[in-house]
């Protein structure tokens, strides 16, 4: 479902024009999440995920995740089979 300015949302009141749509949040999830983005862009998506309750559970999901993949990053490396076979799968890409 399309989004336009200044409609309601099924799960909102109309959206701000200083708060990214759903579809711009969505595709810079990483990037927002790393604090790669500029304040301008990250303030955007920050307002969107306040007052929308259908793309916050997939950011608190995804924040959750790379949480835990920094915290098992440093316990150790990966095994040979499993970088032998990541090697594989990214050679055959």
């Amino acid at each position: 479902m399309s989004e336009q300015r200044g409609t309601r949302r099924d799960d909102g009141p109309p959206r701000k024009p200083d708060e990214a749509t759903c579809e711009e949040a969505l595709a810079v999830v990483y990037e927002f999440l790393d604090g790669e983005l500029d304040p301008e862009c990250g303030e955007r998506v920050r307002r969107h995920l306040e007052r929308c309750r259908r793309c916050w559970p997939y950011f608190d999901f995804e924040r959750h995740f790379l949480d835990g993949l920094h915290e098992t990053a440093g316990e150790g490396t990966a095994s040979p089979d499993l970088v032998r076979r990541v090697r594989a799968l990214l050679d055959d890409a």
